[in-house]
């Protein structure tokens, strides 16, 4: 028999498997649990955060690191992108503030722009044999879930076999479990205590 913490964690595991964290089309957790959307949560986190630093500031500091590199950058995103000096400076900044997160939300967009759904439906439609690229991303869905069941599977053999052995993995080491509860055999043996003093024993 196993105990109950392996068996909550087996569950807990197994509900993880069922498409909410490893599938790689589900959107992340904090997408999720936000009802607005994606843009309303980065929006709300944006707001929420103290504004001592911002693009005009990581512009300033990029400005007084080197004044010719900066004139060129804005002079070729004006050129490049038909923008006024204002709006070129303001992408600039927003780049320079936060790199990952301006060439996700450039990516959402063209993705949105061309009419794709997601990042999968783009890849396909992109790529010059879209036959192939949908059974590669397909195929590595499927290794991706049979390695994660695998982990799974072997750590879930794990905690039932030392929940069946009575053994406790710490980071000192392997330690018996004890087969009973301590606090209980302690309550019987009270109740049995009591029981005696009443009929006199």
């Amino acid at each position: 028999m196993f105990s109950l913490t392996a068996f909550l964690v087996l569950l807990l595991l197994l509900g993880l498997t069922n498409g909410f964290i490893l599938s790689p089309s589900t959107p992340s957790i904090s997408t999720r649990m936000n009802l607005f959307g994606p843009q309303q949560a980065a929006i709300g986190r944006r707001s929420t955060r103290l504004s001592l630093f911002g693009p005009k500031q990581a512009l300033a500091i990029e400005r007084r690191k080197d004044e010719k590199k900066f004139e060129q950058t804005i002079n070729g995103l004006m050129k490049k992108n038909k923008l006024s000096r204002a709006a070129a400076e303001k992408r600039y900044g927003e780049f320079l503030l936060d790199p990952d997160g301006f060439a996700l939300r450039a990516g959402q967009k063209a993705q949105k722009e061309a009419g794709y759904k997601n990042w999968e439906d783009a890849a396909i439609g992109r790529s010059k044999n879209p036959e192939e690229t949908a059974a590669r991303i397909n195929k590595f869905k499927k290794d991706s879930q049979f390695k994660a069941l695998g982990v799974i599977a072997v750590f879930s053999a794990v905690l039932i076999g030392a929940s069946m052995n009575h053994k406790t993995y710490t980071l000192t080491g392997i330690k018996d479990s004890p087969t009973t509860n301590p606090y209980l055999e302690f309550k019987m043996k009270q109740q049995e205590e009591e029981l005696l003093k009443q009929k006199g024993l």
